[in-house]
């Protein structure tokens, strides 16, 4: 019976495991939240070395000396109802998801870069055409509304097609609809 009573007999109070556990997961949650959104949307390499390297300087953060199954169950209780009070308050209370969550931030307006806001999250010229290419689009002129959104993805909205073409341009001098093409590609100042 001593074996088991080494396994789970708590090492810590329920009160600390739950304020070490409280204090773990809102103190990550603000650096990744002002850390910027890119991280979130996907995981490369370096992201999943950083997710580990985070987690192993926390561990003892987290559990304290304690090394018993059962506190490391109320520590992850603790982080797992964080977690679903968030996304509940989030959705009962849209100030709370305002706070919490950063709002989508405009890439591209009518075709043309903004490039204020791309600077703000390290967005690169190439890595926005490399999504734009996984959409479909080809071109900027092809979009009308481009966003980083808070879970770190970017979205879309393509011009309308009328006639076969995006955009026409009702003025044409033959009457015909054509493709209107912008007379710049970036902006410094647009929101």
């Amino acid at each position: 019976m001593t074996m088991l009573g080494d396994i789970f007999q708590m090492q810590q109070t329920l009160g600390e495991a739950f304020l070490r556990s409280t204090a773990v997961y809102w103190g990550i949650y603000l650096l990744f939240r002002f850390g910027g959104r890119r991280n979130i949307g996907s995981l490369g390499f370096a992201d999943i070395v950083v997710v580990i390297l985070v987690s192993e300087a926390v561990g003892n953060g987290l559990s304290g000396s304690s090394d018993t199954v059962t506190d490391g169950l109320i520590v992850a209780a603790g982080i797992v109802l964080w977690s679903f009070l968030v996304d509940r308050l989030g959705y009962f209370f849209p100030i709370v998801n305002r706070i919490l969550a950063p709002d989508r931030l405009l890439l591209v307006k009518d075709g043309i870069l903004q490039l204020k806001n791309m600077r703000r999250e390290y967005v690169t010229r190439a890595e926005l055409m490399e999504q734009l290419r996984i959409n479909g689009i080809d071109e900027l002129v092809q979009v009308k509304r481009a966003y980083l959104e808070t879970n770190g993805e970017i979205s879309v909205i393509e011009t309308e097609k009328r006639n076969g073409t995006r955009d026409a341009d009702p003025t044409a001098k033959d009457g015909r609809l054509t493709e209107a093409q912008p007379t710049r590609t970036w902006s410094d100042n647009e929101q």
